[in-house]
């Protein structure tokens, strides 16, 4: 069981590391870090659409903070009042699908 949570874990912040990878930029692994504890509650499809959508329109040559991403996923659950509830409900659908 841990196992398939580290590999989880390894597949989500392989991810998040795209943003590092587009840029150009080292990945750094205290700054992953903060990201991790920013983002953790993100599920791993969401996390990947919003991720692509920020590397899609970040103009600049930067790694885009945590607050970036978090307006992606907003945008990909199409600006929800309560966040939460929104990727709760993104979560069933999905499961719901397969």
């Amino acid at each position: 069981m841990a196992e398939d949570h580290d590999l989880l874990l390894v597949e989500w912040l392989g991810v998040l590391s795209e943003m590092w990878k587009a840029v150009g930029k080292p990945l750094e692994k205290d700054r992953l870090e903060v990201y991790q504890l920013a983002l953790g509650e993100v599920p791993m499809g969401l996390l990947a659409l919003a991720v692509r959508r920020v590397i899609r329109e970040n103009t600049y040559n930067i790694v885009p903070p945590p607050g970036v991403v978090w307006a992606a996923v907003r945008q990909e659950l199409g600006e929800p009042w309560d966040i939460r509830l929104a990727m709760e409900d993104w979560l069933e659908r999905k499961w719901s699908r397969n």
